[in-house]
């Protein structure tokens, strides 16, 4: 894989191989922008075009992806760049990674201590720190002293998709790379790529606001829901065939309450009279109740099956339309 292959960050691709091309290489740097959009690529791309062994890559400011190094980036197995997320954190915890909420400060400590060490096999040290965002306070601040004067040759990244939830003093002192939304023709060739069937991924990209993993999540509620019959026992159908393992079932529930207020809102934009729209706006609380339940850890079956009834009294369902 290369720079090439990002799919529409064409802006972002630019600066990043300017960067490179200029050699002035940000010390610290913030990738932010809506979730799935191509920031975690991009960063590992950044990473491997730093550390590649072909020169005629280098000399283009990207990378081969077939060096020794490109490899062991590609996967995350490189001493010298490291890809922490939730994975990364509940492995050094030995913990499950559905019980990762957030970056804790013991992650950042165990990051900055590898910085600090000589590099193995890298002409640059990089770390990335994924949802960025979640880092707690005292995380954040022992990182702090660390991008204001890093190691030598080494490169932090942190990955947002709420960059205006981060600490004032952590942006300050990074540079930062604006990742767009996804545009539908990109989505739709990223998804059909991706096996999804072309009828599938043109109705789960309403969904996606731009994101292609919020697209393949629509894609999947999709497919999994269509099959099911229409009708009074439709949402206890649905319910039972959620995912078993509860973090699987909880992420599946969270995006088709998301599919069902944009299909609420929708109906609410259009809709011809003023009790409609009082129906629907209570329907939308609803919806958003329903998430904070979820969040709280009620039974996702329960709280999908509760949604679906609400939502078929008015006529709405996640078939990508709305029943008039």
């Amino acid at each position: 894989m290369s720079f090439k292959k990002i799919s529409g960050q064409q802006k972002a691709v630019r600066t990043l191989q300017g960067f490179i091309k200029s050699g002035r290489i940000p010390r610290a740097m913030i990738f932010y922008g809506p979730a799935g959009v191509g920031k975690a690529s991009a960063a590992l791309e950044f990473a491997k075009a730093l550390n590649c062994l072909d020169s005629s890559a280098v000399e283009a400011a990207d990378c081969c992806g077939v060096c020794q190094n490109c490899v062991h980036i590609d996967g995350r197995t490189h001493p010298d760049v490291i890809f922490a997320d939730f994975a990364y954190q509940a492995a050094l915890r030995g913990e499950e990674v559905e019980k990762q909420q957030t970056i804790k400060v013991d992650t950042v400590r165990a990051l900055t201590s590898a910085s600090q060490q000589k590099a193995v096999f890298a002409r640059w040290k990089v770390y990335i720190i994924d949802s960025a965002e979640k880092l707690l306070e005292e995380g954040a601040n022992a990182l702090l002293k660390f991008i204001e004067e890093p190691a030598p040759n080494t490169v932090w990244i942190l990955i947002s998709s709420k960059r205006e939830a981060m600490l004032s003093t952590i942006k300050s002192r990074c540079q930062s790379v604006a990742f767009a939304p996804l545009n539908d023709e990109t989505l739709l060739k990223i998804l059909i790529d991706g096996g999804i069937e072309t009828s599938v991924a043109k109705r789960a990209i309403s969904y996606a606001a731009g994101s292609s993993a919020s697209a393949f999540a629509a894609a999947e509620i999709i497919s999994e829901f269509d099959p099911l019959e229409s009708g009074v026992t439709f949402a206890s159908k649905a319910a039972l065939s959620l995912p078993r393992t509860l973090a699987l079932a909880r992420a599946q529930v969270s995006c088709a309450l998301d599919m069902l207020s944009v299909n609420a809102h929708r109906k609410w934009v259009s809709a011809e009279t003023e009790k409609q729209k009082e129906d629907l706006g209570k329907l939308l609380s609803k919806i958003v109740f329903y998430k904070k339940a979820l969040n709280r850890n009620v039974s996702p079956s329960l709280v999908l099956e509760a949604a679906l009834i609400a939502c078929e009294n008015l006529g709405i369902d996640l078939k990508g339309a709305t029943n008039d």
